[in-house]
């Protein structure tokens, strides 16, 4: 009796394997496949089912066909054993008669051979299932921008007479030079500058990030702002730096005029107000004509983008927020979009908003935000 429940356990687990291999180990799977045995009663338990399939208008019962199914091959596995089996038409002893699901007599060959075919079915359909689990292809993820833990605080350190604000992610600072420049520094930025600009030959200051200007007159000492990529030399103006990375350098002018040139000096070029300077690779420069609105309403405390790539959109939130950021979709990194919000707004609202445009879904979990289709 113990062997005979070792055996339905196996044959249960055998037709689990078909159904959910993705429930089994790979060695699980591979001693299921090699027991015939069980494969075999596994394949007259399925051509059972279907049987009473077709015989009957309504499904079968499954729990009443299983005990069927278990007692008969429990009661021919005795009576091999004893080899006392008669067949009614005068068969010898401890030979079995052979009958298909419609109680046809069968020959030894056809037994053989339906046989043959049905262990290869389910070994195939086994196979299959096995390969598509291993084999099938697992989402892709793009991550695009991540999080930091860092103090969440302005500051702002003083050494040899210049001054060295860091203003961290998620937040954004205004300062006014001595000489009555007004800079807005966006977030994850830095600025050095003089303590006392006035009387000094050229007003000179140093940034990392992103900040917006607007420049005192002055036209005896010229402002310059350095940046490890690219430099900008004003005399007043207003006009918008971002720096974050080498692929996203760009000099934005509201008003005025601005010369702006790579850190050698080797290319050099005059902007006019509206016009957008982008450092390409190999130190030049493209020009081209812009909403300067979404170059500055950053300090007045809104997200603006206007026909901007999904990427950069969502990793100024990134910025924001701190928050990872992740595509699912490929393509819909580089859907171009207006989107406009409010900087004050807790992050889940801001992405109920973007997911009113029904362009992509993008959801906050786990600390990270996943956008997709």
């Amino acid at each position: 009796m113990k062997e005979d429940k070792y055996f339905e356990e196996k044959i249960s687990r055998a037709l689990e394997a078909i159904k959910h291999p993705e429930n089994f180990t790979d060695e699980e799977l591979r001693k299921l496949l090699n027991d015939t045995k069980c494969l075999q009663a596994c394949r007259d338990l399925l051509d059972g089912k279907e049987a009473l399939a077709r015989q009957n208008a309504t499904a079968p019962d499954i729990e009443k066909e299983w005990s069927k199914f278990s007692s008969q091959h429990t009661t021919q596995k005795d009576i091999r054993h004893k080899g006392e089996l008669n067949s009614p038409d005068g068969a010898p002893k401890g030979k079995t008669r052979n009958i298909d699901t419609f109680g046809r007599k069968l020959s030894v060959p056809a037994v053989k051979r339906m046989r043959f075919i049905g262990l290869s079915i389910v070994l195939i359909a086994a196979s299959i299932a096995l390969l598509f689990w291993l084999y099938a292809p697992a989402h892709s993820y793009y991550t695009v921008f991540e999080s930091r833990t860092v103090a969440q605080e302005i500051s702002i350190h003083t050494h040899e007479g210049k001054n060295l604000l860091t203003v961290p992610r998620g937040m954004n600072n205004q300062i006014t030079l001595t000489d009555g420049t007004r800079i807005w520094l966006n977030a994850e930025s830095q600025l050095e500058y003089p303590e006392n600009v006035e009387g000094q030959e050229k007003r000179v200051v140093r940034l990392k990030g992103e900040a917006y200007f607007e420049v005192a007159k002055d036209t005896a000492h010229p402002f310059i702002v350095k940046t490890d990529l690219l430099e900008t030399q004003v005399l007043g103006t207003s006009f918008n730096i971002r720096v974050y990375s080498p692929d996203n350098a760009h000099v934005t002018l509201l008003e005025g005029s601005i010369k702006v040139s790579d850190t050698h000096h080797t290319k050099e070029l005059l902007i006019k107000p509206g016009q957008n300077a982008t450092l390409q690779k190999g130190g030049t420069f493209s020009i081209h004509e812009v909403q300067a609105k979404e170059y500055s309403t950053w300090a007045e405390g809104q997200f603006y983008f206007d026909d901007t790539e999904l990427i950069e959109i969502m990793r100024e939130l990134g910025r924001w927020y701190n928050v990872n950021i992740i595509f699912t979709n490929k393509e819909a990194m580089h859907y171009r979009m207006h989107f406009q919000s409010d900087r004050g707004d807790s992050l889940p609202q801001v992405l109920n908003l973007l997911n009113s445009m029904q362009k992509v879904n993008a959801k906050f979990e786990n600390d990270k935000v996943i956008v997709g289709l």
